[in-house]
């Protein structure tokens, strides 16, 4: 090999090594959604801890005007505008940290949290996840109802009605840095308010843009595949939804960050929340085909999944429903809730952001 090669080779190998040192190859084959799961198993303080009525949330919610939630590592992270609510989910607690948040993700394979709020993009470590250490900002534009996700050290941003934003991070260095500006609006009227990000390969991620495709009456899914240092590879065929012109209001509950066409990964399937159907639509990943819609006696405005289940909240329905998305069937409804705009499930608990009660926790019987 001439010393030329060489040093391309140790250059290519190091920006690799740069985007995900941190992980092995079996960790980036799963799936590290913006609603990420604790997977372990209960121990037996939890385990009694689901013993609790799960219609008792006097001391299991935080203050209200909470928008989205995911859960990480046995925590739940709410953006409730000024603070960022996080409870514990093992024994209820609910703690708040001071910041100007609209939105909220994470990477739990790296133990990244994000948020955005204002103009800024902020990431943190999460060694101390009830005091999460903020490591690396950024200056990023977004209009209503921009959206972000994080997975395989890209951060994608949905622009609202401007151009969408792509960042690499890394957990070693602490690095968040632009790579892509792209993935322009369609109409600009709400233009791409919302994506969803998910680790498809060893060094693949996918981004899933939710995309207004025609005056607020035409949706469609725009599938964008990034390489492992978060460069833009390609872009297959969107996927066209159910038409449907969006009524509700531009503010709460959907504002300022929830517009409803709102996307979750599993199995190599999309699904997907969308005002335009009572119910989910179902998308195989693969073909880019349609597949039959589950349905629900209510538009979803938010869907999660715990690597088996699916759980959906709508602004019309005071409860999750959790699918089981081989049948379709709803196995459970839980809660009591207001205005939920967002929810995330670990195996033992559900958390909800509801723009009137905050932060909720629901313990799964």
């Amino acid at each position: 090999m001439s010393s030329k090669a060489t040093i391309f080779y140790v250059l290519l190998l190091s920006i690799f090594v740069w985007s995900c040192t941190s992980d092995s190859q079996e960790e980036l084959l799963i799936d590290s959604t913006d609603k990420v799961l604790d997977q372990q198993q209960p121990d037996s303080e939890s385990t009694e801890e689901l013993n609790i009525d799960i219609l008792d949330f006097e001391s299991r919610s935080g203050s209200g005007n909470c928008n989205n939630v995911i859960i990480v590592n046995g925590f739940a992270y709410a953006s409730c505008n000024s603070q960022i609510l996080i409870g514990e989910l093992a024994t209820g607690e609910i703690t708040s940290m001071s910041a100007s948040v609209i939105n909220v993700t994470a990477d739990a394979q790296r133990g990244l949290l994000f948020t955005y709020g204002g103009s800024q993009i902020r990431m943190f470590t999460l060694e101390n996840p009830t005091a999460p250490e903020e490591v690396a900002s950024t200056n990023a534009s977004f209009s209503i109802f921009t959206g972000f996700s994080a997975a395989g050290c890209t951060l994608a941003v949905s622009g609202g009605t401007s151009n969408t934003t792509v960042f690499r991070y890394s957990a070693n260095t602490f690095d968040l840095e632009l790579t892509e500006n792209s993935i322009p609006p369609v109409d600009n009227v709400t233009g791409t308010p919302n994506v969803h990000v998910t680790q498809t390969g060893p060094s693949e991620v996918t981004a899933f843009y939710s995309q207004d495709i025609g005056a607020v009456a035409n949706w469609a899914i725009q599938p964008a595949i990034f390489n492992g240092v978060a460069e833009l590879q390609s872009t297959p065929s969107r996927i066209v939804l159910t038409s449907g012109q969006f009524t509700g209001p531009f503010g709460a509950p959907f504002g300022p960050s929830n517009f409803p066409v709102e996307s979750e990964y599993l199995d190599g399937r999309l699904y997907v929340a969308h005002f335009a159907v009572p119910g989910v639509e179902v998308i195989d990943v693969a073909t880019g085909n349609l597949l039959p819609e589950i349905d629900l006696p209510y538009q979803p405005t938010n869907i999660s999944t715990d690597g088996v289940s699916l759980f959906v909240v709508g602004v019309s329905n005071d409860e999750v429903d959790i699918i089981d998305p081989l049948t379709g069937d709803v196995i459970e409804s839980l809660g009591s809730l207001n205005t939920p705009s967002s929810v995330a499930a670990s195996e033992t608990h559900i958390a909800v952001a509801d723009q009137t009660l905050g932060l909720v926790i629901i313990p799964r019987s």
